[in-house]
C-alpha cells in the first residue's frame, strides 16, 4: 500500500472533521468507541458493573453515605404519604371515603411482602438502594391469601432476570432481549426469571428453571440513559474508577502515615572495618517503646527513616476528587463529604436548592412508576376481597390520589416561614402549597389545631393572642443576613398563623 497516499486520504477524511469532537489525532488515538445499541453495550458489561457496584456499596464509605442520603432525602423517615382525592358529584372532597382508603392503606403497609419481612417503608428503602446500586429492581405484584387484603409484593434480584437469555423474534415468536420478552414495539410482555441464583452455593437443589412472569405482574424500575434501553445500569458507573483509585490512595497514605509515626530506622557501622556478620540466633533489635533509652552496640549508630506523610497536598487532593465524585452522583460535595468547612448561609442555601431539585425529580419518578402502580393493584384487590367496603367495587373510581413526599426545612427556618407568610398574605401562594413543600398535609394540620383547641377547652385553658388580627407584612429589614433577627419577631408570626386559622374557621 502507498503510505503517502493513505496518509493524504486519512488527513482529508478524519483530520479535518466537520465536528471538532470527531477529529482523530495523536492526542485522541486512545479514544476508541463503537456505535453499538444500548442493549448491546449493556449485555457486554452489565454483570461486571453490577458486581463492582455492589462491592462499593458494601465497602466504600462514600457510596454507603450516598445511599443513606438517597433514601433519607427521597423517602424520609415515614416514606411518601398517600392522600386520597375522591370527590363527590358536586366536586367537593368526600372525606368519609378518603379517610377509609387512607386508613386501609396505612394498615396494609405494615406487612406488604410475601415473605413477611418488610413494611412498605423498609421495602422502598431496599428497592431504592438496589436501583442505585444495580441500576434496576424488579418488584412482583402477587395476589395472595397471605394477608387480608389479598395483595403483597415480592422483590426479585436483578441477577435472576438472566441478561444472557436472548432469543430472536419471528415465526410467531416474540423477541427476548436480556431476559425481557418484548413485542414489535419494544413493549415488555413478560420477564423470564430464574428459580434460583446461578451462584447460590447454599441452595437445597442445583436445578434451575426459568419462569415466565407476565409484565403486568412486574414493576421494572430503572432510569434509562438511551432510547430502546431494556435494562438498567448502575448509577455509580461514572464514579467507579475515581472511587476505587481514591480508596487505594487513602489506604496508601494511611499506611505511610502509620509507618512514619513508628520512626523506624537502621543500625549502621561507623567503621566498615569493624563489621561483623550478625548472629542469626541473636539479632540486634531496638524496642520502640515510649519513654525508653536504648544502648547501641559498640561501633554502631542509628540512622533514622522518617517519611513525610501524609503529604501537604493530601487534603486538597481528596477534596478535588470528592467534588468530581459528588458531581457524578448528582449531589453536593458538602453533603457527600460531610464537609462544612468554609460554608456560609448563602452558599449552603444555593447548594441545597440545586441538590433538592434532584431529590424531587426522583420523588416524582418513584411516586409515578412505583407507588401509583402498587396502589392501583392494591385498591382493586382490597375491594374484591371485601376488606375495604366502598359504594362500588369498580376500583377505577378510586384512583384519584396524591402522593406527598417528605419536605425540608431551610438553613434558616425563621426566614423561610416569614417568606411563606408574605406569600400567603399577598395571595401569591396557598397554605396547602406552603405546607406541602415541608412534607405536611394541610388537612392534618387543621385537624391537629382543632384537636388542640378542643382539648384546651376541656381543661378550661385558652391560648393567648389567638384572635388578634394578622400582623403587618415583614419589612425588607427582616430578611437581611447581616442583622440579628429580634427575639420578639416570633410572636407576630404565630399570631398571623393563628389569626388566619381563626378566620378560616
Amino acid at each position: 500500500m502507498n503510505m503517502k497516499w493513505f496518509k493524504s486520504v486519512y488527513k482529508k477524511i478524519f483530520k479535518n472533521a466537520i465536528y471538532k469532537g470527531a477529529e482523530v489525532g495523536r492526542l485522541l488515538w486512545d479514544w476508541v468507541v463503537s456505535p453499538l445499541t444500548a442493549d448491546a453495550e449493556i449485555r457486554q458489561d452489565i454483570r461486571r458493573l453490577r458486581a463492582r457496584a455492589r462491592d462499593l456499596a458494601k465497602n466504600s464509605p462514600t457510596i454507603r453515605h450516598y445511599l443513606t442520603l438517597l433514601t433519607a432525602n427521597v423517602l424520609g423517615q415515614n416514606g411518601i404519604k398517600l392522600q386520597a382525592q375522591i370527590r363527590n358529584n358536586n366536586g367537593k372532597l368526600n372525606k368519609k371515603i378518603n379517610d377509609k382508603i387512607e386508613n386501609a392503606w396505612k394498615d396494609w403497609t405494615n406487612d406488604i411482602s410475601v415473605d413477611g419481612r418488610y413494611t412498605l417503608v423498609q421495602l422502598q428503602n431496599l428497592a431504592l438502594k438496589t436501583v442505585a446500586t444495580d441500576g434496576e429492581v424488579f418488584i412482583r405484584k402477587v395476589f395472595t391469601n397471605e394477608n387480608k387484603y389479598g395483595f403483597a409484593l415480592q422483590l426479585i434480584d436483578p441477577d435472576l432476570v438472566d441478561s444472557e437469555y436472548n432469543v430472536p423474534g419471528g415465526n410467531g415468536k416474540n423477541e427476548i432481549r436480556l431476559g425481557v420478552e418484548v413485542n414489535n414495539w419494544g413493549r415488555p410482555l413478560a420477564y423470564h426469571v430464574l428459580t434460583r441464583h446461578p451462584n447460590d452455593i447454599l441452595a437445597a437443589t442445583t436445578e434451575t428453571k426459568r419462569v415466565r412472569v407476565p409484565a403486568d405482574e412486574v414493576i421494572h424500575l430503572y432510569d434509562p440513559d438511551r432510547i430502546n434501553q431494556t435494562r438498567g445500569i448502575t448509577w455509580f458507573n461514572s464514579v467507579m474508577i475515581p472511587l476505587r483509585m481514591l480508596d487505594g490512595y487513602q489506604e496508601a497514605e494511611l499506611v505511610a502515615a502509620r509507618t512514619a509515626a513508628a520512626k523506624m530506622g537502621w543500625l549502621q557501622y561507623k567503621d566498615v572495618s569493624a563489621f561483623e556478620p550478625p548472629d542469626p540466633n541473636n539479632p540486634v533489635r531496638i524496642e520502640a517503646s515510649p519513654g525508653t533509652v536504648e544502648t547501641l552496640p559498640p561501633g554502631m549508630e542509628f540512622v533514622a527513616w522518617s517519611p513525610d506523610h501524609p503529604a501537604n497536598a493530601f487534603p486538597m487532593f481528596i477534596k478535588t476528587i470528592l467534588r468530581q465524585i459528588a458531581t457524578g452522583l448528582r449531589v453536593s460535595y458538602n453533603a457527600l463529604a460531610n464537609d462544612l468547612e468554609g460554608v456560609n448561609y448563602s452558599s449552603m442555601r444555593s447548594g441545597l436548592l440545586i441538590e433538592r431539585e434532584q431529590w424531587k425529580i426522583i420523588q416524582k419518578w418513584w411516586s409515578d412508576k412505583f407507588l401509583q402502580s402498587v396502589y392501583q393493584s392494591w385498591i382493586q384487590s382490597a375491594l374484591l376481597t371485601g376488606t375495604l367496603i366502598l359504594d362500588t367495587r369498580d376500583f377505577r373510581k378510586f384512583l384519584a390520589v396524591k402522593w406527598l413526599p417528605r419536605g425540608w426545612d431551610w438553613v434558616d427556618p425563621l426566614k423561610d416561614i416569614q417568606a411563606h407568610i408574605l406569600g400567603i398574605n399577598n395571595g401569591l401562594e396557598s397554605r396547602t402549597q406552603a405546607l406541602a413543600e415541608r412534607g405536611n398535609d394541610f388537612e392534618e394540620i387543621l385537624e391537629q389545631l382543632a384537636d388542640e383547641k378542643s382539648l384546651a377547652e376541656d381543661y378550661g385553658l385558652s391560648f393567648a393572642n389567638t384572635t388578634q388580627p394578622e400582623s403587618k407584612p415583614a419589612t425588607k429589614k427582616d430578611f437581611t443576613d447581616t442583622e440579628e433577627t429580634p427575639r420578639d419577631c416570633l410572636s407576630p408570626i404565630l399570631n398571623s398563623i393563628r389569626g388566619s386559622y381563626e378566620k378560616g374557621k
